[in-house]
């Protein structure tokens, strides 16, 4: 009988082999305790009874390597096990394993995705906050295969999952229909562990403390995992229970012009330079608690019985502040300095500006609390297997936000350098320390509440055919039902002309930490007076009551004690249901070809309800749409020698519209006879439907030893539906001519890419002893991302670069493991990509662009055992310190194109010192 699943025993996480489907490993596959290894003791550090080689073994996959004295340790472990799960999947996949309990290669899972070919990211405050997959952010996120999401988002970020609670992330590039359906980008699932992926007793846990650079903070962090199993009465019995807690304060440091480039009369001349520029700096405070637990039972007989749960906390202070010097009206210019040629301003002094300086601090709540619980039974008897999973996931985000306004006092002097390298600005003759040189200009408040929750109920069934070319076949359903609310109020009070003094609000001043460290950028203004995050959230209710006892010059939203009402139209309630039914074959043409061909259906019915203002006019509204995505799926792999292997694949995925997409909700005005007589305003679209991708891939993989990989990827995706905001004109039955802004389906485009990665430790036959103990690992991406846009001044449409996509990525990460020392140094660099893009249609044409230019990235990681189940470990992350960039090119009508930097930021750089145990 082939075995169906084996065990990755270098991170105690259970995989699929080749005969059975992804989908069944996504309900908590165990392990067979049955199996032994066919080579070898068990692995002493893996705990689980079979090694990496019986995975080979088992599948059928000979031991290229037979014979070799290797010492299986954390990073060839980690290697062996992703390479084996990416050698034997179904799909194309890649994948970075733990090399120990607690110890993926990153503090963040969204910094270890950037280690992964296709993977791009962008980095703010201490850590990765975007991620993109082949270019595209619209990918799925799954927890051992279950949906999970957070509020009313369709996906979580990935930085929100702890680093030291996952086994495994895994990327799937291609899909089958046995998975729950995946974005256009594919799908990310995150591996935790369970309780019979060890053979008995585990116990470990990590400590550390974190500093970071720029905010000059330790924080602590830690995590623990208990797992046992135990032979009963009853059966076999496996308890897991798996915490940690992680903080991160962080400040990034950004000088910045503003995105409009003026261009006054200056002493008789027209000069050109940004209208503001700004020092900002991102701060706050991240805190991360998470829980996860499994049971796994096997009475006997053909069935297991497993529950699962899952907490993830997220609280984020935001204590970010900034200060904004409008540089146009002023009193006086001089000591004007021209770039060569030109009359674009590179540096000068302004005196007596017209607009006094501005500055804001501050002072927002976060919390988002997710829940995932699931419980399931695995069924298996000769060739059929039959798996049913029930999961029941709960998320809820509140926000709350207060921005303190202030101006400088007086006229000031400013020196201002718009050097394409460093924007930066000097104030003179100001003492930013007096509490008598700031007045109160204004009290900007936001509360916000969003709730998500689901059901999902799915089965699962292969079963296998003997003599035949149709090795199994597979069928399954998938029931869900989402819930999701959404609530948002702002308010605002302005005071400019009143001249109250700040120090008389009911709020604590210091001045603020220095941003810059190590630089000598803003050496001449980056610290000044400004009310602290804790008096501003702790006097919430006295400061709301002394702008109500001021009196309130201009705002919009009533004031109170109180948090701000929510705006009726910015609150909808969403339902959606869905009905997905499979079936797949997979077929095998003697021991070399073999092929999967599949159909996934989902039937999606949206209802979706909000309130339209129409000229002061509230009225509810409710919305509903059903249709049916059809996903198909084809690949074909061919084993052309026991290392070297083919995959072709065609497969069609779609990414739905968000809940806030789909709002029906609108606000329009009274008839305007500016706009020809048009109600004119904007919304939601309740009737956007899916945007959809046919992906073509093809790999060439050839693994040459237990850590040895070279592979190669081709493929296109053809993108359809792309939603962006558009103006469209329409007569109403009842409100007549209506002209709103809003979500549509609109544009297609196209990605054309190229993957290339090569793996391997040195330990061949022939080489210097000492080379054992070496490795590299090295990928590069290259993507042609293309969509389409409206060509300035007509009515054709023309392919542009895709936002936020950088043409070329790669990642080279050399590494040691030899006695008790281990060390990876790893680097990370991606190229420019555009990030805004502004056309002007009109007859003089014109442009706005900002060009985006990632550092390149350093990171350090060292292991030390001190004794066989004690490890001291130290991470350095952002050694080199280089700044992010972002230039920006501005032209209107005839003039010709000036270019400033937009902004630099300087992101924080980590150190991190702990100690991990194992008992």
């Amino acid at each position: 009988m082939r075995l169906k699943f084996v065990a990755l025993s270098s991170t105690s996480i259970a995989i699929l082999a080749l005969s059975a489907s992804p989908a069944l490993a996504q309900a908590a596959q165990p392990v067979d305790p049955n199996v032994q290894a066919q080579e070898g003791p068990a692995d002493p550090e893996a705990g689980s009874p079979q090694t990496d080689d019986a995975v080979q073994t088992a599948t059928g996959e000979d031991d290229v390597d037979a014979g070799a004295e290797i010492v299986v340790t954390g990073i060839r472990r980690s290697l062996r096990s992703a390479q084996n799960l990416k050698r034997n999947s179904e799909q194309q996949v890649d994948a970075i394993v733990a090399e120990d309990i607690g110890k993926l290669p990153d503090l963040a899972v969204s910094d270890t995705a950037a280690r992964i070919p296709g993977v791009q990211v962008v980095r703010t405050g201490g850590e990765a906050s975007q991620v993109l997959v082949r270019g595209l952010p619209d990918f799925s996120t799954t927890y051992n295969g279950r949906e999970i999401f957070t509020a009313e988002r369709r996906e979580v970020a990935l930085q929100d999952f702890p680093s030291a609670n996952i086994a495994a992330l895994e990327v799937f590039k291609t899909t089958t229909a046995n998975l729950v359906e995946a974005g256009l980008a594919g799908q990310v699932n995150v591996r935790s562990r369970r309780p019979f992926d060890f053979k008995g007793l585990e116990v470990a846990g990590s400590v550390w403390g974190l500093y970071t650079k720029q905010a000059d903070k330790i924080t602590p962090n830690a995590n623990v995992l208990f797992s046992n199993r135990w032979d009963t009465g009853a059966g076999e019995i496996g308890l897991l229970l798996n915490a940690s807690y992680t903080e991160l304060q962080y400040l990034d440091s950004e000088p910045s012009n503003t995105d409009f480039v003026a261009d006054p009369v200056i002493n008789g001349q027209r000069v050109r330079f940004p209208d503001i520029q700004r020092l900002f700096y991102r701060s706050g405070n991240r805190v991360r608690p998470s829980f996860n637990a499994a049971m796994q039972w096997r009475p006997g007989g053909n069935f297991e019985f497993y529950a699962e749960a899952l907490y993830q906390g997220f609280r984020n202070k935001v204590d970010d502040r900034l200060v904004a010097v409008p540089l146009y009206g002023g009193g006086s210019y001089t000591n004007l300095q021209f770039r060569q040629g030109t009359n674009v301003l590179d540096s000068g002094t302004i005196t007596g500006l017209a607009d006094p300086i501005f500055t804001f601090q501050g002072g927002t709540f976060n919390k988002t609390n997710t829940y995932q619980f699931a419980v399931g039974t695995i069924y298996e008897s000769g060739p059929m297997r039959v798996t049913l999973d029930l999961a029941r996931t709960d998320s809820t985000f509140t926000g709350s936000t207060e921005s303190v306004d202030r101006i400088f006092a007086g006229r000031t002097t400013t020196a201002v350098d718009f050097d394409i390298r460093t924007p930066q600005f000097t104030i003179r003759n100001f003492d930013p320390f007096n509490p008598a040189n700031y007045f109160f200009d204004g009290l900007y408040e936001e509360a916000q509440e969003s709730q998500g929750d689901d059901w999902q109920a799915r089965i699962d069934a292969e079963y296998e055919l003997e003599g035949s070319f149709i090795r199994s076949i597979e069928a399954g359903a998938r029931l869900t039902q989402r819930d999701a609310h959404r609530e948002f109020g702002n308010r605002f009070a302005g005071f400019r002309g009143r001249n109250i003094l700040s120090s008389s609000l009911p709020l604590d001043f210091k001045p603020t930490p220095s941003g810059f460290r190590g630089t000598n950028v803003q050496s001449g203004f980056n610290s000044f007076l400004s009310p602290t995050y804790g008096s501003i959230r702790e006097n919430r209710a006295e400061l709301r009551q002394f702008v109500i006892n001021q009196g309130i010059t201009c705002c919009f939203g009533q004031f109170t004690t109180a948090d701000p009402a929510p705006n009726p139209t910015a609150v909808y309630d969403a339902n959606e249901e869905t009905l997905a039914g499979y079936a797949q074959a997979n077929f095998a043409f003697g021991d070399r070809i073999e092929a999967i061909v599949g159909m996934r259906a989902v039937r999606t019915e949206t209802e979706i309800a909000g309130t339209s203002n129409v000229a002061g006019v509230f009225t509810p509204v409710e919305v509903g749409q059903t249709y049916t995505d059809w996903l198909p799926n084809a690949s074909v792999r061919f084993r052309a020698t026991p290392e070297l292997q083919l995959r072709l694949s065609a497969t069609q995925t779609r990414t739905r519209p968000t809940f806030e997409q789909l709002n029906p909700s609108a606000s329009l005005g009274a008839p305007d006879p500016l706009q020809g007589g048009r109600r004119v305003g904007g919304g939601g679209n309740p009737f956007l439907r899916p945007f959809t991708s046919d992906n073509y891939d093809a790999s060439l993989e050839y693994y040459f030893s237990r850590t040895g990989l070279a592979a190669v990827a081709v493929f296109r995706r053809e993108l359809e539906g792309f939603i962006q905001n558009a103006t469209v004109d329409y007569t109403d039955p009842t409100l007549g001519p209506v002209r709103v802004t809003g979500p549509v389906n609109t544009r297609s485009g196209r990605i054309n890419g190229f993957e290339a990665q090569f793996t391997t430790f040195f330990d061949f036959a022939g080489l210097p002893e000492f080379l054992s103990n070496f490795g590299v690992q090295a990928n590069y991406t290259n993507l042609d991302a293309r969509t389409q846009i409206r060509v300035p001044g007509t009515q054709l449409f023309g392919l542009e670069r895709l936002l936020g996509v950088s043409k070329h990525a790669f990642n080279l990460v050399g590494m040691y493991e030899g006695g008790p020392l281990s060390a990876r140094l790893s680097y990370n660099k991606r190229s420019s990509y555009l990030d805004r893009r502004d056309e002007r249609g009109d007859e003089q044409g014109g442009f706005y662009r900002e060009e985006a230019f990632p550092p390149g990235r350093l990171d350090l990681s060292l292991n030390y055992n001190l004794f066989e189940n004690a490890t001291v470990f130290f991470d350095w992350t952002n050694i080199l310190e280089d700044p992010f960039r972002v230039n920006f090119s501005s032209a209107r009508g005839v003039v010709p194109r000036a270019e400033f930097v937009r902004f630099l930021r300087f992101e924080e750089t980590t150190f991190s010192l702990g100690l991990r145990m194992r008992l």
